[in-house]
């Protein structure tokens, strides 16, 4: 095997390689715990540059047949357009990744609705759907066994409260407000929306069991 050959199977290799290891970032975001930030996306910083660079560097042997003609300022571009794909794959993988847990805690959120103004005492954990959602997850933040949250109410409404991941140590906190009917996702380095988290939960009862 002469030397271009050789060349042509290396980038091959690394190119395979890269990509599975994208891949792996790519589906532990997307099945992980909601959180705002990953270690796991250092995967993709690194990773994706190099990733792009070698589909651009075979696409453009393979089409120009001369590799002579790479020049320096493609890989410039690659690096820039791999640091732009991985920030916009971290986003969306952090979307897909809260979308899922929606999906499927919308069941206990059913039930927990049914169970007003008295929601407490059911292991809402052990519906089917939670169950294997909570299964499947990776990065979960556990209490218990069970993810880590408070269930809190009065006669006319209810707060379901979750810890969830972040980069940092800071972690993050997402909860449903059954006035808003809906869910709310913030860093807990987020001085305003923490206090605002705290004006919705002030003067509500905590279920022991939960």
């Amino acid at each position: 095997m002469d030397k271009e050959k050789k060349y042509l199977l290396l980038n091959w290799i690394l190119l395979t390689s890269y990509g599975c290891i994208n891949l792996f970032a790519i589906y532990s975001s997307i099945y992980s715990w909601p959180t705002q930030g990953s270690i796991i996306w250092l995967l993709l910083i690194i990773f994706c540059p190099p990733f792009l660079y070698h589909v651009a560097f075979i696409i453009f042997v393979f089409t120009l047949k001369d590799k002579q003609q790479w020049q320096k300022k493609c890989r410039v571009i690659t690096l820039i357009s791999g640091v732009l794909l991985a920030g916009g794959l971290m986003q969306a993988t952090q979307n897909i990744s809260l979308l899922r847990f929606k999906a499927a805690y919308q069941p206990l959120i059913v039930a927990v609705t049914e169970k007003m103004p008295k929601p407490c005492g059911e292991d809402y954990f052990d519906m089917p759907q939670v169950r294997r959602y909570n299964y499947s997850v990776t990065q979960k933040i556990l209490k218990n066994g069970k993810p880590a949250g408070e269930l809190l109410y009065n006669a006319q409404r209810f707060v379901l409260f979750f810890r969830a991941g972040s980069v940092d140590m800071d972690n993050s906190s997402l909860f449903y407000d059954s006035e808003k009917q809906s869910w709310r996702f913030f860093h807990n380095d987020n001085t305003l929306e923490t206090k605002n988290f705290s004006n919705r939960i002030k003067g509500l009862g905590r279920c022991s069991r939960f």
